[in-house]
């Protein structure tokens, strides 16, 4: 007997290593894609992981989102655009003890886990585990990566899409050290 792959979804990818980015919920580009991490911030994502790949090839050994797991903090997808007041779930949705369980099954194997946002980083002690590393970092989306990284430094791109790959790069090297010692970025 074979098993079915699972069916497409906006919030989650099963990617085929074993690191994992964990972002907030599913938003428009996602519904429309159905895929997580669609649109600017997952091409921000892929930019990171150029980074990550050349500086850690052996946890990162590919440059293509989709070749890792990646879920949500809440699997429903929220937008202003879809008409919705709030484009996060709340703290209470995502600690739900049938959410917790979801995401914890969703990760089952994963040994690194990248917890992307804040709303994400809700679910740290859930899944700190043995044998596994949690890091933290900002969200991938221009809107957060621009808050944290921003002046000079990475005003020197030509255009925007240079800025951004500046502003990921940095991501990038903030993740691979909240992995090696499990400090917040």
């Amino acid at each position: 007997m074979t098993r079915e792959a699972p069916a497409p979804s906006a919030h989650y990818n099963r990617g085929r290593h074993p690191v994992a980015f964990v972002f907030s919920t599913p938003g428009a580009r996602e519904l429309a894609a159905v895929r997580p991490v669609a649109g600017v911030t997952g091409e921000n994502l892929d930019f990171a992981l150029g980074y990550l790949h050349s500086a850690d090839p052996r946890r990162f050994p590919s440059t293509d989102r989709y070749a890792y797991r990646i879920t949500n903090a809440h699997t429903r997808p929220l937008a202003a655009s879809l008409g919705h007041a709030a484009s996060e779930a709340t703290p209470a949705e995502i600690l739900a003890p049938d959410n917790v369980a979801r995401v914890r099954a969703e990760l089952a194997g994963c040994v690194v886990v990248v917890l992307c946002g804040l709303r994400a980083q809700l679910l740290a002690a859930a899944l700190a585990a043995p044998g596994r590393i949690v890091g933290r970092a900002s969200h991938t989306g221009n809107r957060a990566l621009v808050a944290k990284y921003h002046g000079p430094a990475f005003a020197a791109g030509a255009d925007g899409r240079a800025r951004r790959i500046l502003r990921a790069r940095q991501w990038a090297r903030d993740v691979l050290a909240s992995l090696a010692s499990g400090e917040d970025v």
